[in-house]
């Protein structure tokens, strides 16, 4: 919510691990969906979504890609978003960086409201956590307790 105190990302962005079900950091990433078939993140409430990877230890005979995917359905077949602008080929000492893509709703094709980020080229121990961020139609939002539970929601504004 926007006042005088400012953004609070909690109450603005919804937060989704796109793990592979370990929601575990510290498990090597593997070629594969994240998050997989039956479980795509619906899209169709937000305005624009974003993703952020932060790539840990690149296995050095490694070279991680990830390219968000949409598909019509949770569980459809995944096509091709832009493999422009939705696609991002790692060196493999890019070890410790960011990689971040912003995707408007309204660039996916009609009645493609569910994303994926498709991730190959990990197959020798590469490690990385994949995060969406929804920023939503509507305000605030409500976190998955799962994930996001008040009791972690810490703010010190106003």
């Amino acid at each position: 919510m926007m006042g005088r105190s400012g953004m609070i990302l909690a109450h603005t962005l919804y937060v989704v691990p796109c793990e592979d079900g370990s929601n575990e950091i510290e498990t090597a990433l593997s070629a594969g969906n994240y998050p997989a078939s039956g479980s795509y993140i619906d899209v169709s409430g937000y305005e624009r979504f974003h993703i952020l990877i932060h790539l840990g230890t690149i296995n050095a005979s490694d070279t991680p890609i990830f390219e968000i995917k949409q598909a019509d359905s949770v569980s459809g077949t995944l096509d091709t978003l832009s493999a422009t602008y939705c696609k991002h080929t790692c060196a493999h000492d890019d070890d410790g960086e960011f990689i971040l893509f912003t995707v408007e709703v309204d660039k996916l094709a009609t009645d493609h409201h569910f994303i994926s980020v498709v991730v190959s080229g990990v197959d020798n121990g590469s490690y990385g956590d994949i995060i969406f961020f929804g920023e939503a139609r509507s305000l605030p939002v409500t976190q998955a307790t799962a994930t996001l539970p008040s009791a972690s929601q810490h703010e010190y504004v106003g």
